[in-house]
């Protein structure tokens, strides 16, 4: 595997990335919030490496997992329903709330995987190692 990842190299982190500039700019504090509540300083925290490609595979792990956490499936931080109503041309219509967060909670955990799941896995290197008996 690589060491560095550009838009090109994948298309799911293309994808991520165009999910993301749906979204209201960074400077919208009513959507993103304000001061240490910012979550798009923490959504952006490696998007300049990434953007420029000199993206590395621990860049693009880390903001599949920040939008996981901020903006996947059942997070606390910016529910579905206001990504409803933020979304750029869907004048808050939940299905497309809905949609959205179903589409980056899956694209972001498909990166997630791809990018740290052997470093995840641990000691445990061999795909499927603990289900076979010795």
């Amino acid at each position: 595997m690589h060491d560095t990842v550009t838009l090109a190299d994948d298309p799911d982190l293309a994808h991520l990335i165009d999910l993301i500039d749906i979204l209201p700019r960074p400077s919208v504090t009513s959507f993103w919030g304000e001061g240490d509540h910012n979550i798009a300083s923490k959504i952006g925290y490696r998007f300049e490496e990434i953007l420029s490609g000199r993206g590395g595979v621990a860049d693009v792990d880390c903001h599949a997992v920040y939008v996981l956490k901020y903006l996947g499936h059942g997070n606390k931080h910016i529910p579905e329903d206001h990504i409803a109503r933020h979304l750029t041309g869907a004048h808050g219509l939940p299905a497309a709330g809905h949609a959205w967060v179903e589409d980056a909670t899956r694209t972001a955990w498909t990166l997630a995987t791809r990018y740290s799941l052997r470093r995840r896995r641990g000691a445990r290197s061999t795909p499927g190692k603990a289900w076979i008996e010795e």
